[in-house]
């Protein structure tokens, strides 16, 4: 499905989509991705084990991945292409012990080292005036939650392993908007990373996430639908008396092939009725902007709060001249002189562009040189640039009104 049609579904029928949040809708605010964590786990164990310094940066080079992925793969470590690498490499590092899992993620999950997008903040107002009513997630993250509360000063409460009864009890009571924690949350005991943990979902929060999708269409964004629990309980609702009743959109970035768990999950859906669309989209940001853009009747107060309209003063101050020779030149960089005479050359045969160029760079650039009817040149130091004369046969001063004109282009030349 093209994303303008999938736009127009949603803003046609606000409150009528619940929607799926994984890794990838907190990622622009620079938090990692399910796919940074497991490169994040399987460095730091490889530097442990062959004490090595390998940086995060050093992960951007291929033969540097290659290199870990074959020793972990030795070691029992699952292949990053496995749907199970993410929960595997958790379980394998940490084992059991939740308090250590814990403060990993609260370490790379710090609100210190993130900060809110615009898409996120769409988000956190639509979601408080109930333009979307029920959020599940994958994620530990409070991005959510920091939305809400930068968009409308108020809080939000998830439901989580811990008190997950009550998520259930609130969507049968209306009680909006809830937000839920499939896998727990860092900032306490429960946190579900491991693979036998993964194999079921908790029960109660299960039951939430079926019966929503009974009542809702369902988009899904930022997931990659790794999580075999999450996927089983999707499947569930296709047993159900009315699944996902307004639609199942699954986006993914465009040029992205979704898991053939996904692409499983959609044939299924369609086999049953339900519209099930996949959609490629840029970013989760440039998405919920769009949907912004489109949604009718947006109150003026979370115009302001969410486009952050207003203009402010600030005093920049300008840096001093530099004493080095730039390495590039910038439209900031002033200019000290101008040539008040140029040169009007003519050529036995027609000179283009590639032979200016050719000789402005035998003169190390230091003369400047344009094309109109003819060639002019000048340099900002020399009334006469002998250089590039000397591959003319003829050459003659011209008219004030032309070095008014070379000099205007000189400014422009030299500016860029």
């Amino acid at each position: 499905m093209e994303q303008a049609e999938f736009i127009r579904i949603v803003t046609e029928a606000p409150g009528m989509f619940a929607w799926m949040l994984g890794a990838g809708s907190s990622q622009s605010a620079g938090l990692p991705t399910a796919w940074d964590i497991i490169w994040d786990l399987k460095r730091r164990y490889y530097c442990s084990e062959e004490h090595q310094e390998v940086s995060s940066n050093d992960l951007q080079n291929a033969a540097v991945r290659e290199k870990i992925e074959s020793y972990l793969m030795s070691r029992g470590f699952p292949a990053s292409s496995d749907p199970t690498a993410y929960s595997r490499s958790f379980e394998l590092i940490f084992g059991a012990d939740l308090e250590r899992q814990s403060r990993y993620l609260q370490a790379k999950l710090s609100e210190k080292a993130s900060s809110l997008t615009l898409g996120h903040r769409v988000f956190g107002g639509l979601f408080s005036t109930g333009a979307i009513k029920v959020v599940f997630t994958t994620n530990f993250d409070t991005v959510v939650e920091r939305a809400v509360a930068e968009v409308t000063g108020k809080s939000l409460a998830a439901f989580h392993l811990e008190g997950s009864y009550a998520a259930k009890q609130a969507l049968n009571n209306d009680a909006f908007p809830i937000y839920c924690k499939l896998h727990g949350d860092f900032r306490f005991t429960s946190i579900k990373n491991l693979t036998e943990d993964l194999k079921t979902q908790n029960a109660e929060m299960g039951d939430c996430l079926v019966t929503t999708c009974n009542r809702f269409g369902m988009i899904v964004a930022g997931y990659s639908g790794r999580d075999e629990s999450v996927m089983q309980l999707l499947h569930r609702v296709l047993d159900g008396p009315n699944p996902f009743p307004h639609g199942l959109y699954w986006t993914t970035l465009k040029g992205r092939q979704p898991l053939p768990a996904v692409t499983a999950l959609l044939e299924a859906a369609q086999a049953k009725g339900v519209r099930a669309e996949l959609i490629e989209i840029e970013t989760f940001d440039s998405l919920m902007s769009r949907i912004w853009k489109q949604f009718p009747e947006r109150p003026k107060e979370l115009i302001e709060k969410i486009d952050r309209i207003g203009s402010q003063a600030v005093s920049i101050p300008r840096k001093g001249e530099g004493t080095g020779e730039p390495i590039l030149r910038l439209n900031a960089l002033p200019l000290i002189e101008l040539p008040d005479t140029c040169l009007e050359l003519s050529f036995a045969a027609p000179k283009d562009w590639d032979d200016i160029h050719a000789a402005e760079k035998q003169a190390r650039n230091q003369i400047i040189a344009t094309k109109g009817s003819s060639i002019w040149h000048g340099t900002a130091n020399r009334p006469c640039g002998k250089r590039l004369a000397q591959i003319s046969p003829r050459c003659r001063r011209v008219p004030s009104r032309t070095v008014s004109r070379i000099t205007r282009t000189i400014s422009s030349l030299r500016a860029s």
